[in-house]
Formats: structure tokens, sequence, C-alpha cells
């Protein structure tokens, strides 16, 4: 059996000791294999004794969430939240299950003192183990010697003292406590007397829940973790522990979850957008979120940063889905008609982090028109021809100044590459290169960057947002981008081009106008030069599309430079083939662009005829 299918408890007589982090998914994912394990008779939490009633009773309606509030001397409102992933209420709960005797046996002081200790991440549970794990919390509880205050003294005095009444009634009992007091109430268990402490006296303690726009917010676990964990539970108890040890993932990975959030996420962008979700968005993603977790001293992200990422690497409405499907939660049933609360994080939980998502329009790719006319409706347009068809001009503009910014980014790349690095003595050269002074700090000079001077200019650009390609297992493969064609530049402006994308008979949006939609395309300087490329035998060993238009990009190529940008980089026959010529091609992921200008560029407008130009604007939107 894995380390972290493996509970770990500390054992002391018949009371088994659980350390715990809580409002964790893995630390209450060991609470549920330890009680499954050892079957203890009486469970004991960390929990206000005085609250009792209302936690176990809260315990009870898990998986809906409930909130214990009740007020200090002060006034002020506190709230103790119930939900899935937190290893008291798991421990509460796995023993109102059984029927086995749960008890919440912390005593209620007033006025507690939060304590921020550094704690290595959870999710390494899932990987090393809880007893691996305990074992470097304490190594750094030992290390950064942190002084007790008063009310956790008076806390594990108290719990120490009804642990040991306890163990007189009970053959085995399963205490759920905090890693910070685990050793001291084992030591204080051996006392022969203990003080008479007091609970903080409490007016009211009610029982509540949360509105389904207050739980998105206020779930400690998001609710895509406590959904899946809840699930998952549910199957780990049906099938039973030793099986469920082999063909239930439980307890459950938070990678994999946050993975999969990810790609459900993408199904629904591209049904509410129009827009297509390529793998390598993914990739970026989960790239982007891995390693902000790490500059923050974290092995898994937390929301805020999942969303940032989301927004980061494709768009604000990708990341607005995220959201939605993240902090989802259907398990908010209230059957026994609790308050219902409208809360903010900062209610529950303190300062937190805003994130704003700045949502655009659902884009209108996959079909339509504006009517001016109720009728319009009615009407059934004829596509393009196939000898007649031209483009539209304002997209015209866009593509060919995208494709100067390309231009611009493969210079850009050569001349990084020739870059050298020099000390500074009469000349910044083209600036000061920071991270070098600072590596040479004890020579006390500055370090310039010199960057190399480019063989030339780029003479093509080729564009691949999907390959197109069968792959070897897809026996039953059919294009998604079978119209190529090969467009000449009408003046000195304007390169000359040769595409492949979807059908022009797919979506007719007006007269002879129809909605395309790029699956690659090359653009080659200066215009008027360029021969059909798909009916030309030179390319006829080619693989793929893709494949071609990177040949005839090499071939047509006045100067030495041709930008190649596509998911994947082309195959080295094609870099041998353009050196043999003095040429050099340049690989950029198409991962490092913008997705919100690889969205705006990839749909064009094919016209048939110059004429349509005139009526385009009244279909093109």
């Amino acid at each position: 059996m894995s380390s972290y299918r493996e509970p770990f408890v500390i054992q002391k007589d018949n009371i088994y000791v659980i350390p715990i982090i809580h409002y964790n998914m893995e630390m209450a994912a060991q609470v549920k294999l330890a009680f499954d394990k050892l079957s203890p008779d009486c469970v004991a939490v960390e929990l206000a004794e005085t609250m009792e009633l209302q936690l176990l009773h809260a315990a009870s309606r898990l998986p809906d969430i409930s909130l214990v509030v009740t007020n200090n001397t002060n006034g002020e409102t506190l709230y103790y939240m119930c939900e899935p992933c937190d290893a008291a209420f798991e421990g509460l709960r796995s023993a109102l299950e059984k029927g086995v005797t749960a008890k919440c046996i912390d005593l209620d002081v007033e006025q507690y003192q939060d304590v921020k200790e550094h704690l290595p991440d959870p999710y390494s549970i899932h990987r090393i183990g809880l007893k691996n794990y305990y074992e470097a919390y304490k190594k750094i509880a030992i290390s950064e010697k942190t002084q007790k205050i008063e009310h956790d003294q008076q806390r594990e005095m108290y719990m120490a003292r009804r642990l040991k009444e306890l163990a007189f009634s009970h053959d085995r009992i399963l205490f759920i406590c905090g890693m910070a007091h685990v050793e001291n109430i084992l030591k204080l268990i051996d006392s022969k007397r203990f003080p008479n402490l007091q609970h903080a006296k409490r007016q009211s303690i009610e029982l509540c829940t949360l509105s389904e726009d207050s739980c998105r917010e206020v779930m400690a676990e998001f609710g895509w973790l406590s959904t899946h964990y809840e699930h998952l539970r549910t199957l780990e108890q049906s099938e039973g522990y030793e099986e469920a040890s082999t063909s239930i993932d439980f307890p459950p990975d938070r990678q994999k979850l946050i993975f999969k959030l990810y790609k459900n996420a993408s199904v629904n962008y591209e049904k509410s957008t129009g827009n297509p979700f390529s793998n390598y968005h993914l990739r970026n993603t989960m790239k982007f979120v891995r390693n902000y977790a790490l500059i923050t001293n974290m092995l898994m992200p937390d929301l805020f940063q999942i969303l940032c990422a989301a927004k980061g690497c494709v768009e604000h409405n990708y990341a607005y889905e995220v959201w939605l499907l993240a902090t989802e939660y259907p398990h908010l049933k209230n059957i026994d008609n609790l308050p219902v609360l409208n809360l903010s994080v900062e209610d529950v939980w303190g300062h937190s982090k805003i994130i704003r998502f700045h949502m655009s329009e659902p884009s209108r790719k996959k079909g339509g028109f504006r009517k001016r006319k109720k009728d319009r409706k009615d009407l059934r347009f004829e596509p393009p021809g196939p000898f007649s068809i031209c483009s539209y001009q304002p997209e015209d503009t866009i593509i060919e100044n995208f494709g100067l910014f390309l231009q611009k980014k493969g210079t850009q790349i050569i001349s990084e590459e020739g870059a050298r690095i020099l000390p500074f003595t009469t000349s910044l050269e083209d600036g000061i290169d920071t991270r070098e002074t600072i590596r040479h700090w004890y020579e006390r000079k500055l370090y310039v960057k010199a960057f190399g001077k480019p063989p030339g200019a780029v003479g093509s650009v080729v564009m691949i947002f999907d390959e197109d390609k069968p792959s070897e297992s897809d026996a039953n493969f059919i294009e998604n981008f079978p119209w190529v064609a090969t467009w000449l530049g009408e003046h000195e402006q304007e390169s000359d081009m040769a595409l492949y994308a979807t059908d022009i008979r797919n979506n007719v949006v007006g007269p002879g106008i129809s909605r395309c939609e790029y699956g690659g395309f090359m653009m080659t300087y200066p215009p008027r030069r360029l021969w059909d490329v798909w009916n030309d035998p030179d390319y006829a060993e080619c693989q793929s599309k893709a494949e071609v238009l990177l040949m005839s990009a090499i071939d047509y190529a006045v100067q030495p430079i041709i930008v190649y940008v596509a998911e994947k980089p082309p195959r080295s026959r094609y870099k041998s083939f353009a050196q043999r010529f003095g040429k050099k091609i340049i690989y950029i992921p198409i991962g490092q662009l913008s997705p919100v200008t690889i969205n705006k560029i990839r749909t064009f407008h094919v016209l048939d005829g110059h004429d349509k130009r005139k009526i385009a604007d009244e279909y093109i939107f």
C-alpha cells in the first residue's frame, strides 16, 4: 500500500492521535482512512465543547454546508465553518455514520489569538504520507521556537483531562488534534491533577447555512475540490476500504483535479465564446500555475493563483468559466430550513485578494448575420463561387499588421541569439544586462548587452493554428480544414498568401459572403509572385498542409529568414532544406502569442467578387 493510503496515528495506551491541519482536503482524507482502519468506539475532536450540540448537527448535515454562529464579549460575530474537507468534521461525520460516540473536547476560550505557522504544503501528504509530513512539521516548529500563548496552554490541559476521562469508558479512542498541540497533550495526559478551567460564556449559539453565492466565495476548499472529495468518499464507502484501495483514487489527487478543472472549463469556454481552445493553452496554464505556486513556497496553487493563471495564459472569459466551475457546489439542500446567511470571505476569514474579470462579448463565429429587415431571416444565400473570390479589406489590414509583428519578432529572436555580454567600457551598447551585472557584482563592473546583427530580413511568415493531420491511430480522420487557396496581393503593401481553412460553403452569412476559419496560412513578400502551391508537384512529398506551407515559404522567400509559428517545431529535414539555400527557419511556439490576438485573426471572410465589398459591412460584424 502506498504511503498516502497508509493512515498514520500516534498511539498512547488506548488513545490514537492523528495530527491535522484544519480545512484541508488531504487531511480530511487521512482522517477517513484512519477511522476506517482503526474502527474506534469513540471519536474526540479539537472543537469547542460548549458548541458540541450544534457542531454534531452540522456534521450530520454534511455534505450540506453549515455555519455555527456565536459572539464574543466585544459583540463581534464568530463563524465556524462546517464543510466536507475539514479533518475535524470528517471525524465527527464518520462517527455519526457508524453510530460511534463523538465528542468535542476543546476548551472554549474568549478572544483567542490567531497564530500563523510556516507549514509544508499539505499536498505533500499525498506523495510522502502523513508521518513524514508530521516529522517535517516538527522540525520547522523546533527551529522557529514559537512561544505558546496562554490560551493554548489552557486548551491543551483541558483536552488532556477530557481524553483521560474518556479513556476510562472507551476501549479505542481516535483523537483528531491540531499538529501544534499533539505532543503537549500526550504528555499532559499523565498528569495526576488538572486545574478547574471554565468555558467562555456564550449568549447565543446558532446553526445556519450559506446562500449559493456566499458558498462560492466562503468555502475554505473551493467547491470543485469538495465536490470531488465527496464523490470519491461515497464510492470508497460503498466499495469498502480494501476494494477501494485499488479501484478508486482516494484520497483525491489535487493536481489531477486542477488539471481536470482546466480541461472541463475549456469545453464550457468553447461553447460560450465560440473560440477554439488549443492544447498548448492547457500546457501553458498548468506550467504557469505550477511556477506561481512554487514562488510562494507551495506545491499546489490556491484558487486565486488558479484563476490568475487562466486569465493570463488564455483570457478573461476562460478565467470566468474556470471560476464558475471551481466554485460550483451542488450539495446545498437545506432540507431542515436553517437560516440562510449572505456572507463575504472577509466576514468569515478576514482579508482576501480580489480578482476581476473583464468579459468580452460572445463570439459570433458560428454563424448569423445582421438583419436590417425582418424578412431577411427567410433568405437563402449562395456561397462564393470558386473563380472570383476576394477578401474583406478591413481583415486584410489586421492580418498584414500581424505579419509585420511576426517579422519583427523573428528578427528580434535572431538578434538575441547572437547577443554578446561585454563589460562596460565606453558604450552602453544595447543596454545594461542586469542579470550578468549582479552575477559579477564582486567585480564592481557593469555588463552590457550587444545584440547580434541579423543576417537579413524576414522573407516569409507561416502561421499554423491546427496541422489538421491524422494521427497514426485515427483511421477515420475527417479534415476540419478542407478548403485550400492561394491569394495574390492586390497592391504593394499586401503580401501573397496561401492558406487552408474551413469549407466556404459551411457558414454563409450573406449573399456571396462566407465566414471561414484558418487552419494555417503562409505570407510571402513582395506580392504578385505566388503560384498555386497546392497543386505544385514539388511539394507532393509533404505529409501535411502545414508542411506544404513551410516548403513554399522557403521556396518563395527572397530574404533569408522564415518565421514559423505553430504548436510543434518543424521536422529537421525542412531546417536542412532551408539551410541548403542559405535561409533559416525561426520557430516561435504559438503559446507565446496572445490568445486574444490569435482568436481575433483566425476568423476571416470570403467574398464572391469585389462588388460584394460594398455590402459586406451589413453582414460582417
